[in-house]
C-alpha cells in the first residue's frame, strides 16, 4: 500500500499534475535513452570499421609474402623441370634427387 501513501501525501510542493514537468522528465528519459543508443551504434560502427581496415591490410601482407614464396617456388620448379627433361633427352631415365626443403 505505499504507492497509495505516496498519492495521498503531498509532495514537497510540487503539483501532482504538472504537466510540463511530466513532459520535461519524458523528454530527459527520451534524450538519454537516445544518447545511449548512438553510444552503442557508434561503439559498433567502430568495431566494424577497425575490422575492415586491420583485415584489408593483413590481406595484403600475407598477399605479398605468398606471392615472393611462391614465385621462389615457380622457379625452384621449372628449373628442375629443365634439368629433368635435358637428363631424358640425353636418356638418363632414373634420377634420384635430394631437395634441400
Amino acid at each position: 500500500m505505499s504507492w497509495a501513501r505516496a498519492l495521498l501525501e503531498p509532495r514537497g510542493g510540487e503539483d501532482v499534475f504538472d504537466e510540463e514537468a511530466d513532459e520535461l522528465d519524458v523528454a530527459q528519459k527520451e534524450w538519454k535513452s537516445a544518447m545511449e543508443r548512438r553510444v552503442k551504434e557508434g561503439y559498433r560502427e567502430g568495431i566494424e570499421a577497425g575490422k575492415e581496415a586491420t583485415l584489408q591490410q593483413s590481406f595484403n601482407q600475407g598477399y605479398k609474402e605468398a606471392i615472393r614464396i611462391m614465385f621462389s617456388c615457380g622457379q625452384l620448379k621449372g628449373t628442375l623441370r629443365f634439368f629433368f627433361s635435358v637428363l631424358s633427352h640425353l636418356g638418363v631415365n632414373s634420377v634420384n634427387v635430394i631437395l634441400p626443403c
